[in-house]
């Protein structure tokens, strides 16, 4: 049943996620886009390849080109290219023989289709007395039924077919999806245990520079949208050099992944729930649980409020109750009965280290998740409050308990006092935030004084 509930909800998501979906969200943002003229010669080429090869064309008599008339072609159109950028509110950012990078606010047709126009003109010179064809001839001509389908059949379109934008490095669409499929899954009950799994961790570990790429926000119900954390790279070249799954980032790489850590999960989970009892890790924290409770107990003086058992779930908080009748007692007799109920109930804990890392860890990851507030980290994926992680607990020198912990530290590392880069603060450094959280948990064991260290 798992499994097919997870090809079910992944089928669900591929298709609410699609690439159209994630490219009309990325085209929003700006642009830095460059063309270098090589791959310009080499877009022009398939794009009168398009143009000759076309079944309504093989009978035409259209002239050979070889690769250095294209390169004339457009070293020839090269500052015009740059002019027309211009004039479609392109922002120059450098400019010589062989590149054009330009900032663009966001992707606009009339910026493509004005640096594809000057190969229309290439080729038309090239035809002389042929007329090339647009949509509008296609549908006069009979080959059409619609300006839309014409488009795309005319000679026009044939040779803006072969000039391609490509999105670069982290910016890809497939980041973007990526950064929403995970998103997805965390709003989606059915993948709440899945994203605190150690498959879930395999996919952060091999994408987790992608996904910092993006800040993604919304439900499944009113659409999620992406944000990029850096300018979009584009890059302008044949479409050849762009066929799917050439790239790590294209997403038809990505679902693979994630489709077979996803099914992976399911399996163990198919045959966990037939075993009909808990996991060895739940047995194990409640197991911890009670050992606790119980040295914490072991005083005539202190009583928890529930009795606790080895495999039950849920914490049990212990509280101080007076028993017998009230004595008057000296000055010293009460230090000293205080000195004596606190040395318990540090022995109590320092006596079982294991047993308290197992309560810590069990409430970790909800109690950093609720504390993700702003102006600190925000919780949006729940990858971060997930990969926190009690791991020991010693004494020091003076003999008050130091717990080490770890998190996810990359990337979330950025963001701690001291790291390089423009992203700490802090009030968004995670030790701040990871600190406070096991001192919210550990306030209910009467610690006292203890410390907090990333391992």
């Amino acid at each position: 049943m798992a499994v097919a509930a997870t090809k079910k909800h992944l089928e669900e998501m591929v298709k609410a996620l699609n690439d159209a979906y994630a490219r009309g969200q990325v085209d929003e943002f700006r642009q830095i886009v460059t063309l270098e003229s090589d791959n310009m010669v080499a877009a022009w080429k398939e794009g009168y390849s398009n143009l000759i090869n076309a079944d309504k064309h093989k009978n035409a008599q259209f002239p050979p080109l070889e690769a250095i008339d294209f390169e004339a072609g457009v070293q020839s159109a090269w500052s015009k290219i740059k002019n027309s950028i211009e004039r479609n509110k392109g922002t120059i950012r450098e400019y010589n023989s062989q590149v054009i990078v330009f900032n663009e606010s966001k992707t606009t047709k009339n910026m493509y289709d004005g640096i594809k126009a000057h190969l229309i003109d290439f080729v038309q010179e090239q035809l002389g007395s042929y007329k090339l064809t647009d949509a509008k001839a296609e549908v006069e001509a009979g080959r059409a039924s619609s300006f839309a389908a014409g488009a795309g059949l005319s000679d026009i379109g044939l040779l803006k077919k072969g000039t391609h934008r490509l999105h670069k490095e982290n910016t890809a669409i497939g980041s973007a999806r990526l950064a929403m499929t995970m998103k997805w899954m965390s709003k989606t009950r059915f993948f709440k245990d899945f994203l605190s799994s150690a498959e879930a961790k395999t996919i952060q570990d091999k994408y987790g520079d992608l996904l910092t790429t993006w800040e993604t926000k919304g439900t499944k119900k009113r659409g999620l949208k992406v944000t990029p954390n850096e300018d979009i790279k584009i890059s302008i070249g044949a479409g050849k050099t762009n066929k799917p799954g050439d790239e790590p980032e294209d997403f038809g790489n990505i679902i693979k992944q994630v489709r077979k850590q996803a099914l992976k999960w399911a399996k163990n989970a198919e045959i966990a729930g037939r075993k009909g009892s808990k996991s060895i890790k739940e047995n194990a924290v409640d197991i911890a649980e009670h050992v606790v409770v119980g040295n914490l107990t072991n005083s005539k003086r202190v009583k928890a409020k529930k009795k606790t058992k080895g495999s039950s779930r849920g914490a049990s908080n212990a509280t101080v109750t007076s028993t017998g009748k009230s004595k008057k007692t000296t000055k010293s007799a009460t230090a000293k009965t205080a000195t004596r109920r606190k040395q318990r109930t540090k022995k109590g804990i320092a006596s079982s280290p294991l047993h308290l890392i197992g309560i810590i860890n069990k409430e970790l990851p909800d109690t950093v998740r609720k504390n993700m507030k702003l102006p600190g980290l925000e919780n949006r994926t729940g990858r971060f409050a997930d990969s926190v992680q009690v791991t020991d607990i010693v004494q020091t020198a003076k003999g008050f308990p130091s717990i080490g912990y770890t998190y996810q530290r990359n990337p979330y590392e950025v963001f701690e006092m001291g790291s390089s880069g423009n992203w700490s603060s802090p009030e968004r450094d995670p030790r701040q935030l990871i600190d406070r959280s096991i001192r919210e948990i550990a306030a209910q064991f009467a610690l006292g004084r203890f410390y907090t260290r990333r391992v």
